[in-house]
């Protein structure tokens, strides 16, 4: 229930109220309730409710939500018989709704002239930055397993992991569905070697030459752990391109906006200048 208040109070904040002067009630919208002339409809309960929540839920937000309203009507209320609506307010007010009729229309320009970075911008950027990009700690890309130590054909598993192909791991992973207690293909993305590592039952550094050839295996009680690596970077090296690029993805992108409404503010103001649209008051 803490998380649903917390996403209550969240909905609360986002909304305002889109108008607390006095209006017409809408006969084609369901009213749910009125303050002080300002009427709440259940659209507006709708938009702010997520689905798939549970009844109990459902009442909690919606009874939270009609509460938080009417207390915002009331306060508004109070502070504009008290203050008004005064020139410091309506100029802020107004500079406000000019930011956002600026950013909205900014933000269509570029969803409609801007396309995805190309792969090969982004591989480009990253050969010529990614000293920028050193990583914190060693990453590794391979398959952890845990068996019981009584499993049978543990060589065969031995030899598959020593040559990873689709053959073999396919076997690797039928293998591991019917004996191993616990088991992760990473394969395909780069992982904190320390993520891994934290699962053996001992200690390996991450400089250790072990990690170099690929293989290690560990005895421990009941249980053998094998830890075969197919790819590794250490600290202080750059980050794998396939680890960056969502990040180079954003670097770039953000690059183009602002380049983009760069170039489109420069364009009006010239046009403007060309025009003579622009009236100076220096000489009177």
């Amino acid at each position: 229930m803490r998380f649903v208040r917390h996403i209550t109070l969240v909905l609360i904040l986002a909304l305002g109220i889109t108008s607390c002067q006095q209006t017409l009630r809408d006969f084609t919208r369901d009213a749910v309730l009125e303050v002080e002339g300002v009427v709440l409809y259940q659209d507006e309960i709708d938009d702010f409710i997520p689905e798939g929540i549970s009844a109990s839920d459902s009442t909690y937000l919606v009874e939270t939500f009609k509460k938080q309203w009417i207390t915002r009507v009331l306060v508004y209320k109070m502070a504009y018989k008290n203050i008004g609506n005064s020139a410091e307010i309506k100029q802020m007010a107004d500079a406000y709704q000019k930011e956002l009729t600026i950013n909205h229309y900014q933000q269509q320009l570029i969803a409609e002239n801007l396309n995805e970075v190309s792969e090969d911008s982004l591989m480009s950027y990253y050969q010529k930055n990614k000293e920028l990009f050193l990583l914190d700690e060693a990453v590794i890309k391979g398959i952890f397993i845990k068996l019981p130590s009584s499993s049978i054909e543990q060589e065969d598993l031995v030899n598959w992991l020593s040559n990873t192909t689709d053959e073999n791991l396919e076997n690797i992973m039928r293998y591991c569905t019917q004996h191993a207690v616990f088991y992760e293909f990473f394969l395909e993305s780069w992982t904190p070697y320390g993520k891994i590592a934290h699962m053996l039952p001992e200690s390996v550094d991450s400089n250790d030459p072990a990690l170099t050839r690929g293989s290690i295996k560990q005895a421990k009680e009941d249980y053998t752990y094998y830890l075969r690596i197919t790819g590794k970077c250490n600290a202080g090296q750059p980050q794998p391109y396939e680890m960056i690029r969502p990040e180079l993805q954003n670097i770039l992108l953000n690059q183009e906006k602002i380049k983009f409404i760069q170039t489109f503010q420069q364009s009006l103001y010239d046009k403007a200048i060309a025009n003579g649209q622009i009236k100076y008051f220096e000489n009177e």
